[in-house]
């Protein structure tokens, strides 16, 4: 299983649904990162979420998504070539991995 913080679309089960024809584990409480700044970048003839590295006072909210390991490839997919995945602490602890610009 691979924790994936996700500021996006990925923790809606309705995407989830519809994109893996299955919903993920989300971690009911919300965490957070620093260090990180959302930007919007236009992909695919629309404009997406991006984290981009900030100043160390900005604090990004999102969820964890636990995912499992035969399934990460096809979530690699889904964010698509703009984003890379890397391995991030969240305030609250969790090791984790983030999309971020590539």
């Amino acid at each position: 299983m691979i924790k994936i913080f996700s500021y996006g679309t990925l923790w809606d089960p309705i995407i989830q649904k519809s994109v893996f024809d299955r919903t993920f584990d989300v971690d009911q409480d919300m965490d957070y990162i620093s260090g990180w700044d959302i930007i919007r970048v236009k992909m695919y003839g629309d404009y997406y979420n991006v984290l981009i590295p900030g100043d160390s006072s900005s604090i990004i909210m999102g969820a964890i998504v636990n995912i499992p390991d035969e399934l990460l490839e096809l979530v690699d997919e889904y964010e698509g070539e703009e984003y890379k995945r890397i391995s991030i602490k969240t305030m609250t602890g969790n090791d984790c991995q983030v999309y971020v610009k590539r």
